[in-house]
């Protein structure tokens, strides 16, 4: 008689919640390419010679890949509640969580751009890490199904904060309120990892 896990999920509502976290990680890393295209090609180069501020570049060009990011998450939550009929739960709530992991999908496409060689290296390092942190984080299996080791790395990574978030607002109907832990940790999670990608774009452009 006890709730379970899935309680009140319909029948594409766990596939559709992951896929989201999934694709719009993924797709941000696959653009980080084009971060070196731009290094190697001497547009930044070119961008910094300019009055433009370097903290402008750097946030234009972050900005692009939370764009990315976030046009994905949009399509996915679209089409799966339209053609599909998945239920997302509190709006408000689900499109916090949405636009905070759209942040982290860009810090960390902004770092592999970053500190990336070459394109071909970005697009294999993004591709590993979208699949691998995909994966440990519950995009692939359910952490409830993983051993206790795994679910305790699944906590260090944003993916499973965001699902878990979202899981939580169709389980349990709840709103902002209810995904506070959630939001807080990947705001944070956003927050240092742009730091981070921001201080070493920065210093690959301006050499």
């Amino acid at each position: 008689g006890a709730r379970g896990p899935f309680a009140g999920f319909g029948q594409f509502t766990l596939g559709a919640q992951t896929q989201l976290v999934m694709f719009m990680f993924l797709s941000s890393m696959v653009a980080a390419a084009s971060l070196v295209l731009t290094r190697r090609l001497g547009v930044s180069r070119r961008m910094v010679s300019t009055p433009t501020p370097i903290l402008a570049i750097v946030a234009g060009e972050g900005r692009g890949r939370f764009l990315i990011a976030l046009v994905q998450g949009l399509y996915i939550v679209a089409v799966s509640a339209i053609v599909f009929g998945v239920a997302w739960g509190d709006p408000l709530a689900a499109a916090l969580i949405v636009l905070l992991f759209g942040i982290v999908a860009a810090a960390f496409a902004l770092l592999v751009g970053a500190i990336a060689s070459n394109a071909d290296q970005a697009g294999s390092l993004g591709v590993f890490l979208g699949l691998a942190l995909g994966a440990l984080g519950g995009c692939m299996i359910p952490i409830t199904f993983m051993p206790p080791l795994m679910q305790q790395l699944a906590r260090l990574l944003p993916h499973s904060w965001a699902l878990e978030g979202l899981q939580s607002l169709v389980r349990d109907g709840g709103g902002v309120a209810e995904v506070l832990p959630n939001l807080g940790v990947l705001a944070a999670y956003g927050a240092v990892v742009l730091v981070l990608a921001g201080w070493r774009f920065r210093k690959a452009i301006a050499g």
